[in-house]
């Protein structure tokens, strides 16, 4: 429905997910598996049921043989699909592109390693991977450098209780603008430098 001039359509299966299911039916580290492998790549299915039935031929817990079976079935039924551009004639084509390829760049960096995220949060970290992904990352960053105000350097620790910063003005001259997912706050300058907030202002100013 969304090309409804088009003469042709290819359906391609994504062999990523057809290889990774194979290693995960015959282990990933097993021979047969990388012959297995090897074979799908050729589209060589009488090697392929070959390789099948020496693994079934071994001594299988009844997991391991219905999830063989399972792998059998997904196999035929998609055997078509597996053949390559190239095998079909498309000789200028070597990748096909899709949608789950374009999402690898935000998944890679927030999917998995216990990870969860609000829904501002996850909008936030979005937004920065898309603009490094388009080259946008620095501009926007120096947008926001230039609109911070430099405080001056304290030589020595007693000036800090005799500053008065006037957060009005520095408001005034470098609004700051609420973004997604991220927390307003202050640093005081009057911490105490055994604390972690104290620590971290010391950083700043020196």
């Amino acid at each position: 429905s969304l090309v409804p001039q088009g003469a042709h359509g290819e359906y391609f299966l994504d062999r990523y997910h057809c290889l990774q299911k194979i290693e995960h039916t015959l282990g990933q580290h097993n021979e047969l598996a990388m012959r297995a492998i090897k074979a799908v790549r050729h589209h060589d299915q009488a090697e392929l049921a070959i390789i099948l039935d020496t693994y079934e031929s071994q001594n299988l817990t009844e997991k391991q043989a219905d999830d063989l079976m399972r792998l059998r079935k997904y196999l035929q039924r998609n055997w078509q699909y597996i053949l390559s551009p190239q095998m079909r004639g498309f000789k200028d084509i070597h990748l096909i592109g899709s949608v789950e390829s374009s999402h690898r760049t935000f998944t890679y960096r927030m999917k998995k390693q216990g990870k969860s995220w609000t829904e501002q949060g996850a909008k936030a970290m979005i937004g920065l991977i898309e603009a490094r992904m388009n080259g946008e990352l620095q501009a926007s960053l120096n947008t926001i450098l230039e609109q911070l105000t430099v405080l001056p350097r304290v030589a020595q620790t007693s000036l800090l209780q005799e500053m008065h910063i006037r957060t009005g003005e520095f408001l005034r001259k470098a609004p700051t603008k609420p973004l997604i997912g991220a927390v307003q706050g202050i640093i005081p300058i009057n911490t105490a430098t055994s604390r972690p907030i104290g620590q971290l202002f010391k950083v700043l100013t020196h």
